[in-house]
């Protein structure tokens, strides 16, 4: 009876996980106080910060009032529908163009293609600050000002997400893409039928990460848009700060509503979101 080897255990490992451990839980601790917070009466959230101890992160009244109080006096539910429509048409209507001009750059070849592509990746350089007031002017002649489109058009296409893309259908073979030229598919053809779908993890790392984006925008929506009823989570989240007394339980309650979205998404692509990078490349 052959008897599995045991794996050897060594010290820069045990290190290495303890010093991943402590690090986790450097950067859970505050979160896991915003979400017990969440629960907790105004009076008791601060009561027991110093010193440390498990009444900290347990709450001694577990209240539903602060979520309450959030969507009934506050109307949180309209920001966050707006956040969540605009957050996946973002994400949609960002992942199809920039997918197009990504493959178009990656497998089809025109005179200056490396020229416009390194132009597409110079205006990573321009600062957002810089962009706000030329898009506040462009958005205002297109009429597009204090609108939902006003807040989405700006920033479907992006110079990362053509070059992520890019990355990932220059690693596909060429093969795959004669064979298709052969059988008298049309360019659009192979771009949706054939390469597309062997780009799952780039198109998963893009969405996520337009998700993310659309979600914590807060600049650009609070300067694009005036109507209380087409504001943003963050914009909400922000406003609960502007009285002269900070209603803390709300901003907590506030807080980890926001995070619910991120975190199941999160969960759930976790495996391929981690997998587009890794297999991206820097392919020429």
């Amino acid at each position: 009876m052959k008897i599995a080897a045991i794996p050897r255990i060594s010290v820069r490992g045990v290190l290495a996980g303890f010093g991943l451990a402590v690090l986790g839980l450097v950067f859970a601790t505050p979160y896991v106080w915003m979400v017990v917070s969440a629960f907790k009466p105004r009076a008791e959230i601060f009561a027991n910060i110093y010193p440390l101890s498990w009444r900290t992160f347990v709450p001694l009244q577990p209240t539903l009032q602060n979520f309450i109080d959030l969507f009934t006096q506050h109307e949180f539910l309209r920001p966050l529908i707006n956040s969540i429509g605009l957050a996946i048409a973002g994400v949609v209507i960002s992942l199809t163009i920039n997918s197009l001009i990504a493959f178009v750059l990656a497998w089809l070849d025109f005179p200056g293609r490396n020229l416009l592509f390194i132009a597409i990746l110079a205006t990573m350089l321009i600062a957002f600050e810089a962009k706000i007031v030329p898009l506040f002017l462009v958005i205002q002649r297109l009429n597009l000002y204090d609108s939902y489109l006003g807040i989405l058009v700006p920033w479907i296409t992006d110079a990362y997400f053509i070059f992520l893309l890019r990355q990932h259908f220059k690693e596909l073979s060429q093969d795959l893409f004669d064979a298709a030229i052969l059988d008298g598919c049309s360019y659009f053809r192979i771009y949706w039928s054939v390469m597309l779908p062997n780009i799952k993890p780039g198109l998963v790392s893009a969405a996520f990460i337009k998700f993310i984006f659309t979600w914590d925008s807060y600049i650009w929506p609070l300067v694009a848009v005036q109507d209380e009823s087409k504001t943003v989570i963050t914009v909400a989240l922000a406003k609960l700060f502007a009285d002269e007394y900070i209603l803390w339980e709300l901003v907590f309650a506030g807080s980890f509503i926001a995070t619910i979205p991120v975190l199941i998404l999160f969960l759930f692509i976790q495996r391929y979101y981690v997998q587009g990078f890794l297999t991206s490349g820097l392919k020429g």
